[in-house]
This record gives C-alpha cells, sequence and structure tokens, in this order.
C-alpha cells in the first residue's frame, strides 16, 4: 500500500490492525518501536509478531531511502531491543499511517458481524483489519453509519483456521462455511493422501557447490513429476 501511494495511487492513511502484539501500533501511535519482553498467543496466530520485518523497509521510504540512518536505527534495535523514534520521523510516519489495537474478543465479533452484515467469512487477520477500520472511524460494516471509503486488504482464506472461525462463529458457523464457502481446491486437498517431505541432506565429502547441484536437480525432478509449474 505506501509504496502504490509513492508511486502515485490517491490514497489518504494506510491502517495498520494488530493484534495485542501491537509494535506496530505502539510504534506509530508513540514512536516507541520496542520489543515486548513476551507475545501473547492469540487467535491471528500469523500476525503473532515482536519485530516486524517490514517496518525497516517503511523507515527506509519514510526517510527519502536514507539507508545509513535505518540501519543506524535497526542496529539500535537489534543491540537494545529498543528505537525511539524522534518527533520529526514520527509526524512524518502519522501523516501516512494511523493504527488500532484488536483484542480475541473484538475480532471475533467483528466476525460475526461481518457474517450477519455482509454474508461473508473473513479469516481472524482480515477481521482484525475490520474492526480496525471500525475503530479508527471508517465503519465498513455498518450500514447507517456515515462510512468513509476504505479498502481492506484480506490476508488468507478462513479454511486455514478453523479454530478461529468456530470460536468466533461456534460449530454451526464453520459447518455452513463448510458448506457454502469452502473453496474447491481446498477441498480436493484435504481429500488427498498426505506425501511425506522431500529432505534435503547434506551429503558428506562434497563441495557447498555440488551439494547446491544436488539439490537443485532434485527439486526440478519433483517439479516434473507434480506436472511442472
Amino acid at each position: 500500500g505506501y509504496m502504490a501511494k509513492n508511486m502515485g495511487l490517491p490514497i489518504g492513511k494506510l491502517c495498520a490492525g494488530t493484534n495485542p502484539n501491537d509494535i506496530t501500533h505502539r510504534a506509530i501511535q508513540t514512536g516507541k518501536f520496542h520489543r515486548a519482553d513476551e507475545m501473547e498467543q492469540t487467535l491471528s496466530e500469523a500476525i503473532n509478531i515482536q519485530v516486524p520485518y517490514n517496518f525497516e523497509r517503511i523507515l527506509y521510504f519514510l526517510t527519502g531511502h536514507d539507508d545509513a540512518l535505518v540501519r543506524q536505527w535497526m542496529t539500535t534495535m537489534d543491540t537494545t531491543a529498543k528505537l525511539d523514534i524522534d518527533s520529526t520521523w514520527l509526524d512524518n510516519l502519522q501523516r501516512n499511517f494511523c493504527s488500532a489495537r484488536i483484542t480475541d474478543e473484538e475480532m471475533c465479533q467483528v466476525m460475526v458481524r461481518v457474517k450477519e452484515g455482509l454474508g461473508y467469512f473473513v479469516d481472524p487477520h482480515t477481521a482484525v483489519a475490520f474492526a480496525a477500520a471500525d475503530k479508527l472511524g471508517y465503519h465498513p460494516i455498518q450500514e447507517n453509519a456515515q462510512r468513509k471509503p476504505v479498502v481492506i486488504f484480506a490476508t488468507a482464506s478462513p479454511c486455514k483456521f478453523q479454530e478461529a472461525v468456530t470460536v468466533a462463529l461456534g460449530e454451526e458457523g464453520w459447518a455452513e462455511y463448510e458448506n457454502a464457502a469452502f473453496p474447491d481446491r481446498a477441498r480436493e486437498l484435504i481429500t488427498k493422501d498426505e506425501v511425506q517431505p522431500t529432505e534435503y541432506k547434506w551429503q558428506e565429502g562434497c563441495t557447498l557447490e555440488e551439494v547446491q547441484t544436488s539439490w537443485k536437480k532434485n527439486v526440478i525432478e519433483l517439479v516434473d513429476s507434480m506436472g511442472g509449474v
């Protein structure tokens, strides 16, 4: 989104929704990019993140590609687990980004509201985005509210997150999803026999180049056996 905005797409603010592992939210709100002592387990497990690697990229473009400054910042972060963004750069960050922190309870409530209001099943991470947009005043679900234009990035399919969908919508909700909206390709996949993983082991007495050549050959043969790409 930020790349598209820099390329000229007429976007207002980019909104970041986080779960209780909220380092990105804290950085945008306060400038304190501080790693938490512990990571909290949540239902939106793919964003259980203590230090998001892509924040460094945002800082790079935010500073006008000042790689020396960003390298200095990230060295501080790596050494101390803390980076305090000064007011000049924080103002710039806040002109482009806003954020909201979403609990599991809020996420589950939104999954229900999206299903009931829009007839759409969302995965837990997309639900975090919906909830953040709602908390930030965009109101994408409420029909009678004064909506603001907003685009929500749906990050995954609910079929990968049975536990979260079941917690939010109940067993009946998951069964309805399986019957009405489960992706055909995913349904085909779960009926297939499980294939044992392919192991690539180091071959004693071989050089790194020889091992890499052997592994590459094995990968090509594996891909060809599945019909190519």
